[in-house]
């Protein structure tokens, strides 16, 4: 069976594009992109051999390459429509990188405007005076560096009041869920789910190894300052939540 290829009118082919008739006529002006043939009518007829090529001009038009430089691009004999397709690609990629910190900077800037990004570090620390803040502080410091203490705590200042009272409340289910099943002990299944729930929960602050991880659940039980605030969760738990991170590290040796 004989398939006729299909034509398109200027009108037809803009549409298609998404550009203007003027445009199309200014490509033809300027033998960027000729139609396949006049009709009796004169108006202009493009063969579907026109799309790819008016594709590859709109790529490079979004690039930031001039007409001139288009055309003499495209009408070099060695031009290829797949590498230039994988080039376009990989250059908006780095676009898309770009524009998406930029759009991280807006956020951010916005949060500030509206009061909801501009956290007093404090508030990181609900539940503690100001004395223990400044000694939990110091011993990061003194464990991690200061460049892990100002990481973490960046990263709170950016997920703004709502947010960070969000990551709150969700550690604070997973604290009340390990102590709501003290009773099945420290390396039942029970507990050690919501163990694993914590330490993913913990990568909202900073990224922890397993070492760190360890030493983190020992302060728990063995500094006074953590031990009266994990208190509140019931009789022994602080030894318990010690315990049970213990046996999470341990397993995953």
């Amino acid at each position: 069976m004989l398939v006729l290829a299909m034509d398109y009118t200027v009108r037809q082919l803009a549409r298609l594009a998404g550009v203007s008739v003027r445009t199309l006529h200014y490509y033809d002006r300027i033998g960027l992109l000729k139609p396949r043939q006049r009709n009796i009518n004169g108006y202009r007829l493009y063969s579907e051999e026109a799309i790819l090529p008016l594709q590859q001009i709109l790529f490079f038009r979004e690039l930031g390459f001039s007409l001139g430089d288009i055309r003499e691009i495209m009408g070099r004999p060695d031009f290829d429509a797949v590498s230039a397709l994988e080039s376009h690609r990989a250059l908006l990629l780095k676009r898309a990188e770009r524009l998406s910190e930029l759009i991280e900077t807006v956020d951010r800037t916005i949060q500030q405007l509206q009061g909801e990004g501009d956290m007093d570090i404090r508030d990181y620390y609900k539940g503690f005076s100001d004395e223990q803040i400044e000694a939990y502080r110091q011993e990061v410091r003194e464990r991690w560096g200061q460049d892990t203490l100002e990481k973490s705590e960046e990263r709170v200042r950016e997920m703004g009041k709502e947010g960070f009272a969000a990551v709150q409340a969700e550690g604070g289910a997973i604290f009340q869920a390990i102590a709501d099943n003290m009773n099945k002990g420290p390396d039942s299944p029970e507990v050690q789910e919501q163990v694993t729930k914590w330490r993913q929960w913990l990568e909202n602050f900073q990224s922890y190894s397993d070492e760190a991880v360890l030493g983190l659940g020992q302060m728990y039980s063995q500094d006074p300052r953590f031990a009266e605030f994990f208190s509140k969760y019931g009789e022994g738990f602080p030894a318990f939540l010690t315990e049970a991170i213990g046996q999470y590290c341990k397993n995953r040796e």
